[in-house]
């Protein structure tokens, strides 16, 4: 059995014996998206239409003018990460060169926060653990009042601990290493980043946020856009483990498009 699909067994398993999960709020479960697309029946595709201004579909340039699109769109977004004035000019050099320097782009982990909340949580008495179905990449979250490990190497998910404030599992995060970015526009952090995330459940929902505070690269801390996901009631919803990233695109790369 695959690593991963025997995580995810023992770890179910664990939960279904359990009668009352630790802390004031039960968040075990598969966790999905709030808004979903509409359902399509098994054999039968759909077709969305999506107008792109300056975007002539029977030419040449489709996939340049999407990408100018996509980064203008995100340019326009409220919420940014506010950078320090000297490191601006070195966001804006990250993000045109995107394509060829995103750290995602070669299969590694998006890390803490870009990865945003988990597929599923396992809770347990003194853990919380996240599984991430698309990554096959896993967290196991202390719970028992422990603190940060002083002996832990920086890595991409960094050291996380947790603990319940009513009804929000809130989940303290140290420890990176400066290899994943914040998000696709060149937003790099350093091994000073500290995030908090914050998972509230109300019925069948929960809420995910995050705060960023790098006190080297950041003006101010960032708390992402919130996400809301919806507790999955379907045996097909399991988590199943995902094809291995594999990069075959890099050697081929000619123009410095977004990817």
């Amino acid at each position: 059995m695959p690593r991963f699909l025997f995580l995810v067994a023992c770890a179910s398993i664990v939960a279904s014996t359990m009668v009352v999960a630790q802390g004031p709020v039960d968040l075990n479960g598969v966790w999905g998206a709030a808004a979903l697309p509409p359902a399509v029946e098994p054999g039968k595709s759909v077709r969305w239409l999506l107008p792109l201004k300056g975007v002539d579909p029977e030419g040449t340039d489709v996939f340049k003018g999407l990408d100018r699109i996509q980064v203008n769109n995100r340019a326009a977004a409220p919420n940014k990460p506010a950078y320090k004035p000297e490191l601006v000019a070195k966001v804006k050099e990250l993000s045109d060169k995107q394509g060829v320097l995103d750290p995602a782009f070669y299969c590694k982990p998006q890390g803490v926060p870009r990865m945003g909340p988990p597929s599923q949580i396992v809770q347990t008495p003194g853990q919380v653990v996240f599984l991430y179905g698309a990554s096959n990449l896993f967290r196991i979250i202390p719970t028992d009042g422990r603190p940060h490990r002083a002996d832990a190497d920086p890595s991409y998910m960094g050291d996380s601990i947790g603990r319940f404030e009513g009804d929000t599992l809130v989940v303290d995060v140290t420890n990176f290493n400066d290899d994943t970015w914040l998000g696709s526009d060149g937003y790099f952090h350093s091994e000073k980043m500290h995030v908090v995330e914050r998972l509230t459940r109300k019925g069948d929902v929960l809420t995910y946020t995050a705060t960023v505070e790098d006190p080297l690269v950041l003006a101010t801390p960032w708390t992402l856009p919130v996400r809301q996901l919806k507790l999955s009631k379907s045996a097909a919803d399991a988590l199943l483990e995902a094809p291995p990233c594999v990069e075959h695109d890099a050697p081929h790369i000619v123009t410095l498009d977004h990817h």
